[in-house]
């Protein structure tokens, strides 16, 4: 255990009757948690529609030990002035740094981050994993809430990994979390950008803003800089981070087809839905890899995990049976042979650059036609809508727009901003609000040699329609739906 004074060395603050040499054995931000016999930190987290500050009196009666930590002055409390970075700063202490007893390779970008982080958990071995899809502790798994827990949770779930016998942990460190601070003062060993493209601009408002949320992971603004940064140099943002990196001295290395990358996908041998070949060369070394894996994109976030693995002293020619193995990531392109004779694929892209990549990558596989559905989700970014629209119309024979995630916005806003995107004749386009039903009518129009496209959920088990959420999971529904007579 550690005292107060010990967490907050070093931390701008000031208190209120607060005893610094206590002892405190429990820290947290849900007052309903606090075992009555803790001496507890209650960080008041003020959030979008609830203000923990409102409970502080109500932790104090319950729990004479507690001591508050928010922004504002309390009575037996300590007022912070960067709320989010010293909740991170005191709960990478508590939890005993974790982060420096494991190597850390942390991946952040628009695309591709759940398909590293189970890559490197199945390449290395004894590798936790925090990300999107699970949380997996090493051998305990539990559900993902976010892709990035904030601080608190974070290092404990570190700390959970580190005692788990974890001798790696893969991280996928979102732009939210890392404006709101929620790895902060993270030691990385390796950190990984994937890419940059239209998302989450109903929070950033701009792709600039986006792209210098992400760029904290590697410029030391998130705490250490890591010590070694991998870039994805084909992407037009990520050669941006490379060179700004490169000028300030940082150690990285650049990945994918570019001639001039440091880990460099030199040729692609065969590309089909049975999987691919390709070679990787990194200095003067190159190795031949097989992977059930295809797609351009997918053969990137590849030669990622394999640059990481390799930073970590692994072997190319030890990671190569390792990679042949690899059978995918939970709604990442997951095939599911129909009865009709087509083939559906369940993938995640929800959003223009993710469903441009996978509807182009379909297109290249022999097929009859391509038939997809997706939908856009309801009081988040609406300017993707349209684009959105506009890349499925144009790269599917035949689409079908439905709900996903339509929160509290009415579904036929959502389609009304869709259909400026729309093109392709009428006729060649549907909008079907109920999910199940959509998916059902793909599967009749589809015929032997179709490919089906079921976009924007993925892994998903949960959909949100007004203030309910229901049970929807895409691969469910589709298996039933094949399976009846």
């Amino acid at each position: 255990m550690k005292t107060i004074g010990q967490l907050f060395d070093g931390i701008e603050h000031s208190a209120n009757r607060v005893n610094f040499d206590a002892t405190v054995d429990y820290i947290g931000h849900d007052s309903r948690e606090i075992p009555p016999t803790a001496h507890p930190l209650f960080f008041a987290i003020r959030g979008k529609h609830r203000d923990a500050n409102l409970f502080a009196n109500g932790v104090r009666i319950a729990n004479k030990n507690a001591v508050i930590v928010s922004e504002f002055n309390h009575d037996g409390g300590i007022k912070v002035s960067n709320f989010r970075e010293a909740m991170a700063i005191v709960a990478r202490r508590f939890y005993n740094f974790p982060d420096e007893k494991m190597s850390i390779i942390a991946a952040t970008g628009t695309n591709g981050k759940s398909t590293i982080g189970f890559l490197l958990r199945h390449l290395l071995g004894g590798c936790g994993l925090l990300g999107t899809i699970e949380y997996d502790l090493g051998g305990q798994i539990l559900p993902a809430p976010n892709t990035t827990p904030i601080a608190l949770d974070f290092y404990k779930l570190l700390q959970k990994c580190e005692q788990n016998g974890c001798k790696n942990v893969a991280l996928e460190v979102s732009s939210h979390a890392l404006d709101q601070k929620r790895a902060f003062d993270l030691a990385t060993d390796v950190a990984i950008f994937t890419n940059l493209s239209h998302e989450h601009l109903d929070y950033h408002g701009t792709l600039e803003n986006y792209f210098s949320a992400k760029k904290k992971l590697f410029s030391g603004e998130n705490g250490p800089s890591p010590r070694v940064s991998l870039v994805n140099v084909d992407d037009g943002y990520g050669l941006k981070l490379f060179e700004i990196l490169k000028a300030d001295g940082k150690q990285v290395y650049g990945f994918g087809f570019a001639k001039n990358a440091d880990f460099c996908i030199t040729q692609v041998g065969r590309s089909s839905l049975e999987g691919s070949t390709f070679t990787l060369r990194h200095k003067n070394w190159s190795c031949e890899f097989e992977t059930k894996l295809f797609g351009d994109y997918n053969l990137s976030n590849a030669a990622a995990g394999l640059a990481a693995a390799s930073i970590l002293g692994y072997d190319f020619d030890q990671l190569k049976p390792k990679l042949a193995t690899y059978c995918g990531t939970p709604g990442r392109l997951e095939a599911v042979p129909l009865r009709t004779g087509a083939v559906a694929f369940i993938d995640y892209a929800h959003t223009p650059q993710a469903l441009k990549m996978v509807l182009s990558t379909l297109l290249k596989q022999p097929h009859r036609r391509v038939i997809s559905v997706f939908g856009c989700g309801g009081e988040r970014d609406r300017a993707k809508r349209a684009p959105m629209a506009k890349i499925a119309t144009s790269l599917s024979d035949h689409t079908i727009v439905t709900a996903d995630n339509v929160r509290e916005e009415p579904l036929e806003q959502i389609f009304d901003d869709m259909r400026v995107g729309v093109a392709c004749p009428s006729g060649a386009v549907e909008f079907i609000a109920d999910r199940y039903a959509a998916i059902e009518r793909a599967l009749e129009l589809s015929q032997n040699g179709d490919i089906v496209l079921i976009a924007g959920r993925g892994h998903e088990n949960d959909q949100k329609i007004g203030d309910k959420v229901v049970h929807f999971c895409d691969g469910e529904v589709l298996k039933e739906i094949n399976g009846k007579p």
